[in-house]
């Protein structure tokens, strides 16, 4: 009978000290979620809705990404997501001031047109030296500062080399195709991300499967 009583005494706890404070923890830890994607949820003006409306038509081009982002990895994360030649990530409150002054409107598509453009230009002058970059776009933050990120691709030499010979092969071509080498560049200048890309050393970058579209890469600079 005593040992049944200690082990009554043993599972009850074990349920109050394991059990309960787990279901207490996966709570918790499930609030903390929960407010987080609250925090990150954009509730925009129906003016700051039509002024995403109008840029979306008039940049048929771009991506426009609407977004709180506290690091430069989460920015990436957000830009990544994009699917057109260029991506813009805009903090919410900033497009909110460009809604309701047309001066501060004017001011930021100076920039992102000025930006997209210098980010064309150097796309194609890196194309032209066997570069592949497979996405660029430009954040503004809350405060109007502005920074710059290319995604980059690259076979590796075998396989490129493998590749060729199995050209005929389909099945063993999509298998190669399948396995390269990512890499992602920030800057605050279109100068600063020419120099970044041309230094960037393979090198040091793992071989992974192919990625698809919002995946983390292999290197952030």
């Amino acid at each position: 009978m005593n040992k049944i009583d200690n082990y009554s005494i043993y599972q009850n706890n074990y349920y109050e000290n394991t059990v309960k404070k787990n279901e207490k923890n996966d709570k918790t830890q499930k609030t903390k979620t929960d407010e987080t994607k609250k925090k990150k949820q954009v509730e925009l003006s129906d003016k700051a809705k039509a002024l995403l409306q109008e840029l979306q038509k008039k940049y048929g081009n771009m991506d426009f990404i609407i977004a709180n982002y506290e690091t430069e990895e989460e920015a990436a994360s957000y830009l990544s997501r994009g699917t057109k030649e260029f991506t813009v990530l805009i903090e919410p409150e900033l497009l909110e001031e460009m809604a309701a002054d047309d001066s501060v409107k004017e001011k930021y598509l100076g920039i992102i047109d000025g930006a997209t453009q210098n980010l064309q230009d150097m796309k194609q002058k890196l194309g032209e030296e066997g570069k592949d970059i497979t996405r660029l776009g430009i954040t503004i933050d809350k405060d109007g500062t502005v920074s710059y990120f290319a995604e980059l691709e690259q076979l590796s030499e075998k396989r490129q080399e493998h590749l060729e010979k199995t050209k005929e092969n389909k099945k063993a071509e999509k298998a190669e195709q399948e396995r390269t080498k990512r890499a992602q560049v920030r800057a605050d200048s279109i100068e600063e991300l020419l120099e970044k890309i041309k230094n960037l050393d393979w090198d040091k970058i793992r071989e992974e499967e192919k990625a698809t579209s919002g995946d983390k890469f292999d290197l952030s600079i």
